[in-house]
C-alpha cells in the first residue's frame, strides 16, 4: 500500500513538472524577436535577426520586440510583426509636428492600411546581421518585410 501511494505522489509531482515546464517553454517561444528585410534609403538590402525597436528616451528604457507602435488616426496601435507583410514608408509629413512618417502597411491577409509614425524617443531598429550588431534609425528605412 506504501509503495503505491509513493508511486502515486512521485508521477503527480511529474505531471506539475512538465506542465510547468511546457508554460515556460510557451512563454518563451513567444517572447522571440522577429527577423526582418530592411531596405535602406540608400537601396541596401539587409536581414537583420532578432529585432526590436527602441524607443527609448533619456529617463526610460522601452523596446518593442513583438511589433511597430503606428498612429492610425489619431489612436496608437502595436501591429504585431506576425500579422505583417510588409511596411513601405512612403514620405514625410512635415506640415505636422511632429513631423510624420506615412507609412502603407500591408497585412498578411492582403489587406492594405495607411499609417504613420511620429517620432518617439530614439526610435532606432536594432539587431544583428551576418557583419554583427545593427543599427538604424526609422526615418532611414524604406521597406520592413518580416521573415517567416
Amino acid at each position: 500500500m506504501d509503495e503505491t501511494r509513493k508511486k502515486t505522489e512521485v508521477e503527480r509531482v511529474f505531471r506539475r513538472i512538465r506542465g510547468v515546464a511546457f508554460l515556460l517553454l510557451l512563454s518563451s517561444a513567444s517572447a522571440v524577436a522577429a527577423d526582418l528585410k530592411i531596405k535602406d534609403s540608400r537601396g541596401t538590402e539587409v536581414l537583420v535577426t532578432n529585432a526590436s525597436i527602441d524607443y527609448s528616451s533619456f529617463m526610460a528604457s522601452d523596446k518593442e520586440t513583438q511589433g511597430i507602435r503606428l498612429l492610425q488616426g489619431d489612436g496608437m496601435v502595436t501591429v504585431k510583426w506576425a500579422d505583417i507583410e510588409s511596411l513601405t514608408f512612403v514620405r514625410t509629413d512635415d506640415s505636422v509636428r511632429p513631423p510624420r512618417i506615412e507609412l502603407e502597411v500591408v497585412l498578411r491577409s492582403g489587406k492594405k492600411a495607411p499609417a504613420a509614425l511620429v517620432r518617439q524617443g530614439q526610435m532606432k531598429l536594432l539587431g544583428k546581421t551576418d557583419l554583427g550588431d545593427y543599427s538604424i534609425d526609422l526615418q532611414k528605412v524604406r521597406t520592413i518585410t518580416p521573415i517567416r
